[in-house]
């Protein structure tokens, strides 16, 4: 794997520090090897893409929720999802672990979510969701009938963070906030 190459070129400038005092700072200009020139334009260019998409496509509460004291919207699946179409990403699901306990009962599913362009790996990211979560001990139906869901959200969670840092989008938004909402999200 190739490094970063820069080489940077110190000269000295006088630097004045207050009226009367003046001291020596170097100046340094940093020069990048060709080959990473393309790297950085194309990291700039996909940072106005998913600021350009943000704004245009992504919507409140359907791609993203809004959890009150939170400094970033969280993402939800619906707007993961729309982020594997921008840069064509198709996700795949490998199950890590699991654990089946019909005697306790306890349900645990570890999903990674793979995504994949061209039958190439971009990244991935782990998910995992379990039957003793806070948002599974009042529910109406019995935790056997909820071992599907409990299976779908750690997938959800693992396609969130995967995208979350294949795509960049780590910057405008984060995930599995949706306890601190109740459950809701």
């Amino acid at each position: 794997m190739l490094g970063l190459c820069i080489h940077l070129i110190k000269d000295s400038k006088s630097m004045q520090t207050s009226k009367n005092e003046r001291m020596l700072a170097p100046s340094v200009a940093v020069e990048i090897a060709p080959v990473y020139q393309n790297a950085i334009a194309q990291t700039a260019s996909h940072y106005k893409v998913m600021v350009a998409f943000v704004k245009a496509q992504m919507k409140r509460d359907i791609d993203y929720g809004v959890i009150p004291g939170t400094r970033k919207p969280t993402l939800l699946k619906p707007g993961a999802e729309k982020l594997c179409r921008l840069f064509s990403l198709r996700p795949s699901y490998e199950l890590i672990h699991f654990v089946t306990d019909f005697d306790k009962p306890l349900f645990h599913y570890h999903y990674r979510c793979i995504l994949v362009r061209s039958e190439e790996m971009v990244g991935q990211g782990d998910g995992c969701c379990n039957s003793r979560e806070k948002k599974y001990e009042k529910q109406q139906y019995k935790i056997y009938d909820l071992t599907n869901t409990i299976c779908k959200i750690a997938q959800k969670r693992a396609l969130v963070a995967a995208v979350l840092s294949s795509c960049g989008a780590s910057q405008f938004f984060t995930q599995d906030l949706e306890g601190m909402a109740g459950g809701a999200l």
